[in-house]
């Protein structure tokens, strides 16, 4: 039995299944169905279902239901008792009598290359891949677990499949190469085990990392770790328009400048240029992407990953207010109480990272310059609904920034 793609989400995960398994693997196709047929062929079950696949999960692998740890939200209707009932049977004869989606790759030659077949190479014994599929974004990248014939996780592997999600899985092998030689004292990040071009994509290879979801992160080790991030290379304090990190803006507004957001973009930063030129601001390193989804505690040291956005050279104190930002859901009934509770952390978060009351409302601005940047390029690449609400709301506080005192420093 099988069925044509239910909507766009399960369109995606087509397509990544044929990334992955390229010709001569047949297309793949969503079965019910547990008939063998004798050719090679790769099953994996859809989470949290065929309408709205999250998770292809290896059908027949001891091990590969960990995965369904992914679905412990709320939103994705499994959290709890449901999702833990889940991964308790999936490998179970009653759950295969349950007769759950599954998107078949069909082959017709053993011989045939695939990502498994790569990543073997990589890890010198035959292995098996789950995909998190995630919601399909414009910086989308598939992100697989890599288990071994045992059903032990080996890794991850990330997988760059267009110039920007190639770009980005580029810069994160490069800034893991860089944190092997720093020693770590307040977290810790995945090891890089491999990078290379496999078939036109773009594959890095990560270690596992540990990770105890009832230990709490936080404020004190999360900021501990943002300090520690600012000053693994030597920081500098220089006038703004002299620095690296402005003319990398310049360069980045006029490239968008015929975008259709680029006019606005080019006057903030015209705006900030002409009146903080002078302005001397203290540069160490950044994340780049500092949300909740990216750290968690592990063996009580923070375990933090996600290292494409890495910078060694942006004003310091970015991170602490990306993370804050993030509380803020443009389009939500909430919005605007959201935005007031951001601008107010601002001064205890920067305060906090060791930033001068006097460089607030700078640091903020740029900040807000730097995200809105890359929120607009990412629209060159494809829209969402949710990228442009938000590129809409940091140009909108952008643009305000200057008529917004940034308030004394109060804990929202």
């Amino acid at each position: 039995m099988t069925s044509a793609p239910a909507d766009a989400s399960l369109s995606y995960a087509a397509e990544v299944a044929r990334l992955l398994w390229p010709e001569p693997w047949e297309a793949p196709y969503v079965t019910r169905s547990r008939h063998r047929t004798g050719q090679p062929h790769r099953d994996a079950y859809l989470f949290p279902s065929e309408r709205c696949p999250r998770l292809l999960v290896p059908a027949g692998l001891p091990g590969s239901a960990s995965m369904l740890q992914r679905l412990g939200t709320d939103r994705l209707g499994l959290a709890g008792p449901m999702r833990q009932l889940l991964e308790r049977s999936v490998h179970s004869r009653a759950f295969a009598l349950a007769r759950w989606p599954m998107l078949r790759v069909p082959g017709t030659d053993p011989r045939a290359d695939s990502i498994e077949h790569h990543l073997a190479g990589c890890f010198g014994t035959e292995v098996r891949v789950g995909v998190l599929l995630g919601t399909r974004r414009v910086n989308q990248k598939p992100v697989l677990q890599i288990f071994d014939l045992d059903g032990r996780l080996r890794g991850y592997a990330k997988v760059g499949h267009n110039e920007l999600t190639a770009g980005l899985v580029r810069r994160e092998a490069a800034s893991l190469a860089a944190m092997g030689g720093h020693d770590l004292r307040s977290f810790r990040v995945p090891r890089l085990l491999h990078h290379a071009q496999w078939a036109g994509l773009e594959v890095l290879v990560i270690s596992a990392l540990t990770t105890d979801p009832r230990q709490r992160v936080t404020r004190a080790v999360r900021h501990t770790a943002m300090r520690e991030v600012a000053h693994l290379r030597d920081t500098t304090s220089v006038p703004l328009a002299g620095s690296g990190f402005w003319a990398r803006q310049r360069h980045t507004v006029e490239l968008l400048a015929g975008e259709p957001a680029g006019r606005r973009l080019r006057a903030a930063a015209d705006a900030i240029g002409l009146r903080h030129g002078d302005d001397v601001v203290s540069l160490g390193g950044w994340h780049g992407d500092w949300g909740r989804w990216n750290m968690a505690m592990g063996d009580g040291t923070l375990q933090l990953w996600d290292w494409e956005r890495y910078d060694p050279e942006v004003p310091i104190g970015f991170d602490g207010l990306h993370f804050a930002a993030q509380s803020v859901r443009p389009g939500e009934p909430e919005e605007h109480r959201q935005e007031e509770l951001f601008l107010r952390s601002v001064p205890e978060t920067l305060g906090e990272l060791g930033v001068h009351s006097d460089q607030h409302d700078l640091i903020l601005r740029l900040y807000l310059l730097e995200i809105a940047g890359r929120y607009v390029e990412a629209l060159t690449h494809g829209e969402t609904p949710t990228l442009r609400r938000r590129t809409s709301w940091v140009l909108s506080v952008l643009e305000r920034s200057h008529r917004l005192p940034v308030p004394s420093r109060v804990r929202p």
